[in-house]
């Protein structure tokens, strides 16, 4: 268990300048991005979120080149990949770019859900509104700006471009042996764009829908019976505010890092080998709809083949990558957890420390300049170490894995030789 954070201290040692570059690389596209779509967002509120899905791909390009590069000094990666003739670091330099793109675009449903679900899709798009704002001349000549850069409605335009995303991106693939190389690039700029706008539509909406609902008679009716309640007896107050806090402190404590190991997860097992997915050609429904699809028109079965694999493409990578964690066992990954939050909680100390350190300043003067270069700075210190913790955990559940299937070899070979012998034992007269 302890391995994960000795390994750590290696990573951080051998790689954390390579690391750096790439997190600043990441950042500084990000930021580019950003007021790129805050520029045409003054003027279309559609066309600066057509642009703002750059800004969240550079972050995840500089956090998978930031993965591969830690894979070097990764044992248990290097050992598995070793044995696979199909890893990425034992493919021709065009198989692996393809691989690459391939990472891209099994990472983006995840990591977009990922970054809407922990609100930095939130934090971007304030800085896009912020920037696009700034950029809107409400004292020009002609009609009034409305100023409404975050206006996307679920309406015929949005739904037209998701549309046309999600199909072009599915044609791209499907047609991707006769199509040019750079088409890959905007495969992955289709899945971005109906990923995202799919994302912020219903995060809207679900803002609304939440609003809708506790406006609502019953759920009034409901918190005023549970004040009453609990004035009557506060110990019962305690308890479900006490359950209440576990709930959110466990959600931002455990589900966060476990959500990064297993995005490590996907890119590391995109690297090492191609997916393969395993039927269960025995089971009732398996046989029960492959009877059925069997009994449509070739074109018909084609068209839901190619779906079908789609789909899977998508969502088994993130399967293979919980099964994994999962089976690492509780103490190591808590241990992972552990870590997590202490360079969680380094990111608050070091914030504290570098206000203690520059001394009392005017707050309108000097802080409301200073405050984000001394939280950019944390985070150029923290970010690569975080990473590394993260790929020596997902290390360490490849290495468990090693174990299992060596543990597995060894007593096969062991009860082949028994069997043998059985087998050629005379029968009894």
């Amino acid at each position: 268990m302890l391995s994960i954070v000795t390994r750590t201290l290696r990573l951080v040692a051998a790689r954390w300048p390579v690391l750096l570059a790439w997190y600043l690389a990441g950042w500084l596209a990000r930021y580019l991005f950003i007021e790129l779509a805050a520029y045409f967002g003054a003027t279309s509120a559609l066309l600066g979120f057509l642009i703002l899905p750059l800004a969240i791909l550079a972050r995840l390009g500089s956090y998978i080149a930031m993965f591969l590069v830690l894979r070097g000094s990764m044992p248990a990666f290097q050992s598995v990949s070793d044995k696979d003739a199909d890893a990425i670091d034992r493919t021709p330099r065009t198989e692996a770019r393809q691989r690459v793109v391939d990472i891209f675009l099994v990472s983006i449903l995840p990591f977009f859900a990922f970054y809407a679900a922990w609100q930095l899709l939130k934090d971007d798009t304030q800085q896009y509104a912020s920037a696009a704002l700034a950029n809107v001349n409400f004292f020009a000549e002609g009609p009034a700006p409305t100023g409404n850069v975050l206006d996307l409605q679920l309406d015929g335009w949005s739904i037209a471009v998701i549309i046309i995303a999600f199909a072009g991106r599915f044609l791209i693939k499907r047609y991707s042996a006769k199509l040019p190389r750079w088409t890959n690039l905007v495969a992955v700029y289709l899945e971005s764009v109906w990923v995202f706008l799919t994302l912020f539509l219903i995060s809207t909406y679900t803002t609304g829908i939440q609003e809708w609902i506790g406006s609502r008679a019953a759920i009034q009716w409901y918190e005023t019976v549970k004040a009453d309640v609990f004035s009557l007896f506060a110990p019962f107050g305690w308890i479900w505010n006490g359950i209440e806090w576990a709930i959110n402190e466990t959600g931002a404590l455990v589900l966060l890092p476990l959500a990064w190991l297993t995005l490590a997860g996907i890119v590391y097992g995109r690297a090492l080998a191609k997916p393969t997915i395993a039927y269960r050609p025995g089971h009732r429904y398996y046989t029960g709809v492959r009877d059925r699809v069997a009994a449509l028109p070739n074109g018909v079965r084609r068209r839901l083949k190619d779906v079908g694999d789609d789909v899977t493409g998508r969502w088994r990578p993130l399967a293979n990558a919980f099964l994994l964690i999962w089976r690492a066992g509780v103490v190591p990954m808590a241990l992972f957890v552990l870590g997590y939050t202490v360079i969680e909680a380094a990111s608050g100390w070091l914030l504290f420390a570098g206000v203690r350190l520059i001394g009392p300043h005017d707050l309108n003067s000097w802080w409301m300049n200073f405050d984000d270069i001394l939280v950019f700075v944390v985070g150029v210190i923290l970010e690569p170490v975080r990473l590394c913790l993260i790929a020596a955990a997902y290390d360490f559940c490849l290495r468990k894995l090693e174990e299992r299937r060596e543990a597995a070899d060894a007593a096969g070979a062991a009860a082949a030789p028994g069997a043998a012998a059985a087998g050629a034992a005379p029968a009894p007269a």
